[in-house]
């Protein structure tokens, strides 16, 4: 291995704006008639065998975690190809850019890992499964729904500020060799893992 490549791996800063929406009085619904797509929340055993089907060694953390504490996933579909995906987790969530493990206070959700396939984005398919997961934990009654954006990703924050979340905060993740250091408390919630 390259001297240069070894260093450039084992050293990662992450800036980070972290967001927060309250659940508002009226539960919002996604407009997907408008977006020529479906948001698809798929059950125990579709996110089981989604996961087998996509998951490489570097996502079974993860996964793990989203398996035991059932999380759920949205696909954002048009027929049956898979445009884009999303995840709103529960009590504890798994955030692979840090590679760590975090608790939610009760009553909290986590929007995370959401993705659109390049060849779709910027047709509001990212918006729209915002929405559809807002709307999903207005319905269970999650009072708090939290995320985080990389800095620099305009549009995953333009996508969330769409829905009323705001920024409350932002952090710097550095990550050297094995150590794991931040700028502050790394993300609002009661005790972190």
């Amino acid at each position: 291995m390259q001297p240069r490549r070894f260093w450039r791996d084992q050293f990662h800063a992450y800036r980070m704006w972290i967001l927060e929406r309250r659940r508002p009085a009226a539960v919002l619904q996604p407009e997907s008639a408008a977006l020529d797509c479906q948001f698809v929340f798929l059950d125990r055993h579709a996110r089981r065998d989604w996961m087998v089907q996509r998951g490489d060694g570097a996502d079974w953390a993860q996964y793990r975690v989203a398996i035991e504490h059932e999380h759920d996933l949205v696909l954002a579909r048009r027929g049956e190809e898979v445009l884009g995906w999303a995840w709103l987790g529960y009590e504890r969530v798994y955030l692979p850019p840090i590679g760590r493990e975090i608790r939610l206070a009760e009553g909290t959700g986590y929007l995370y890992d959401a993705y659109v396939r390049p060849a779709e984005r910027r047709r509001g398919i990212g918006r729209g499964l915002v929405a559809a997961r807002c709307a999903h934990a207005d319905a269970r009654g999650i009072d708090r729904l939290v995320s985080h954006v990389l800095v620099g990703n305009e549009a995953s924050l333009k996508a969330l500020r769409t829905h009323d979340f705001e920024v409350i905060g932002r952090t710097l993740f550095v990550r050297a060799l094995a150590l794991r250091l931040w700028s502050r408390k790394p993300l609002p919630a009661p005790r972190a893992a």
